[in-house]
């Protein structure tokens, strides 16, 4: 009740991390979809961590993140009989999401019909044209080509990796959103869409590549490191059980940090207010806010100095955002009764929809690893033997 996409049919195949968050967004709004995965499981299963640090192809988190409420089918698609399992799913489906090399994703697409198949979207690293269309790559690679590496360097030093698989997860975001604009395309007009997606494309195409910047300079900006030693106190400070981030450079904000901490003169001293000289005398200012900072916590920080408006945040880390407050109240994580494992926490609603209930979002536990095998290939009308004859030949598992 109340979930959008109840009745629409998916199929996911490649069992990557990008094609798992990409049929995510389906099946948590109500969405029915399967996930065609590899004999013995793919890439969204085999990502640690795992409970215990004991890896499980059932257990790993980014499979009991990414694969909540849908159903798991083992198939060798590369044979001719997993050929023709994968027609039937396209025959029942209307929409179709590919993680797959270029040339095995095209054997795929030529089993949809033309008119009255599925609309699909192939999700690949470069493309499905160009040089580089046959080069495959990993999360860590994609980022070097999409300049967010560089991006995340100090200058001077080596670039910084990204967390694991962060790319990849904004490339299923925005699989699943060309997905869903296919849909309410055909809806309009009766087409039948295909779409192609450059992993490069869609993590350069994002606020945080360096090339916009370079775009409007025509130079690449350093990235600074820590804190701002010119428009301060801007960038990341310790306070006693971890760091708070200032973005309070500028007036009024500063004035406000310097009331907040009982040294209002401060923002008065021409050494200071002065912004030509301000950046002379960082090393005047920083003990002052170091020693205040010192015997309090990044939340008593945050509160204290929200009673004076001054933009300061705490620095959360992964431990500490299930209890935040507004998280808290917000339901931005939930917990999912996972069997063989218990109770899960992962991340709820990427946001909140109104007027259809209140539930229109709702994780359910995360399949085993070909859980409803035979469930979907007796709703695609394979009887009894033919669905041993296909397991015996290894087509199924």
């Amino acid at each position: 009740m109340g979930q959008p996409l109840v009745g629409l049919r998916v199929v996911e195949l490649g069992g990557t991390v990008a094609a798992a968050a990409a049929t995510k967004r389906f099946s948590d709004f109500g969405g029915s979809v399967i996930a065609v995965e590899p004999p013995g499981g793919g890439e969204a299963r085999r990502v640690p961590p795992f409970p215990g640090d004991r890896p499980h192809i059932d257990r790993g988190a980014f499979h009991l993140a990414f694969n909540t409420g849908k159903r798991s089918l083992v198939l060798d698609h590369r044979t001719p009989s997993g050929r023709e399992v994968i027609a039937r799913l396209a025959a029942w489906s209307e929409l179709l999401i590919l993680d797959l090399h270029p040339a095995e994703a095209r054997r795929i697409l030529d089993l949809v019909d033309a008119d009255e198949g599925p609309c699909t979207v192939v999700i690949t690293p470069h493309g499905m044209d160009g040089p580089y269309r046959e080069r495959m790559e990993n999360d860590l690679s994609l980022f070097a080509w999409s300049t967010r590496a560089h991006r995340h360097s100090i200058q001077g030093r080596e670039p910084l990796r990204y967390a694991p698989f962060l790319g990849m997860a904004q490339v299923g975001s925005t699989a699943a959103a060309v997905g869903i604009a296919a849909l309410w395309g055909r809806r309009q007009d009766g087409l039948r869409r295909d779409a192609e997606i450059s992993a490069v494309e869609a993590i350069t195409g994002n606020v945080d590549t360096s090339f916009f910047l370079w775009a409007v300079n025509n130079a690449v900006q350093p990235r600074a490191a820590g804190q701002s030693r010119a428009m301060y106190p801007a960038g990341a400070w310790p306070c006693r059980d971890g760091h708070v981030l200032f973005a309070a450079g500028r007036e009024p904000f500063f004035s406000r940090v310097c009331e907040a901490i009982g040294r209002p003169e401060i923002a008065r001293d021409p050494r200071f207010a002065d912004l030509s000289r301000k950046p002379l005398h960082f090393d005047d200012f920083a003990p002052v806010l170091r020693e205040w900072l010192a015997t309090r916590t990044k939340y008593e920080v945050f509160e204290h100095m929200q009673r004076y408006q001054a933009m300061t945040v705490p620095l959360l880390d992964a431990s500490e955002v299930t209890a935040d407050p507004q998280m808290v109240a917000r339901g931005s994580y939930v917990e999912v009764e996972q069997p063989g494992i218990g109770t899960v926490t992962i991340a709820g609603s990427p946001f909140h929809m109104d007027g259809v209930g209140g539930d229109a979002w709702r994780a359910r536990p995360s399949p085993e690893l070909g859980e409803h095998g035979p469930e979907i290939l007796g709703e695609l009308g394979y009887s009894a033997d033919e669905q041993i004859a296909l397991f015996r030949a290894g087509v199924t598992g």
